[in-house]
């Protein structure tokens, strides 16, 4: 049996996940981070992902994260912006930001409107991937 830690992810609005974990896989900004038991401490930004999460109880588990701070210690914390299961996932509302965030990209305007509308395209794409199911990601771990 694979050694375990405590995962903990919240967001300003509520504590989203607290159990034992025997991994996670995480996107920060340097790139994706696979983290085990007794990974050495850090702190690190996260972009925009879906978070996968090795439960446990052996269960795969996929948490769509939009952007926030990990923090491995004790016990490791994911401090996100927002974070939503598929279940919690308005189809409809992810699919015109979705639409929004393109005609903006389309339209060229000043650099702060085209960053905002790529990380709300990222956001919406990665909701609309979670809701339709995980099938591009990779599950060898």
């Amino acid at each position: 049996m694979a050694t375990t830690y405590q995962l903990r992810v919240v967001t300003p609005d509520r504590t989203v996940y607290d159990k034992p974990v025997t991994m996670i896989i995480v996107r920060s900004t340097e790139g994706e981070i696979g983290i085990l038991a007794h990974h050495v401490h850090i702190i690190t930004p996260l972009i925009p992902h879906i978070m996968t999460i090795y439960g446990a109880d052996g269960k795969m588990e996929h948490l769509n994260i939009g952007g926030g701070f990990l923090e491995v210690g004790d016990t490791t914390v994911v401090l996100a912006d927002s974070a939503e299961w598929s279940s919690e996932i308005d189809v409809a509302r992810a699919q015109r930001a979705r639409e929004r965030a393109v005609e903006i990209l389309s339209t060229g305007k000043d650099d702060v409107d085209l960053k905002r509308a790529q990380r709300a395209l990222q956001r919406a794409e990665n909701r609309l991937k979670l809701a339709g199911g995980i099938t591009s990601q990779a599950t060898t771990h």
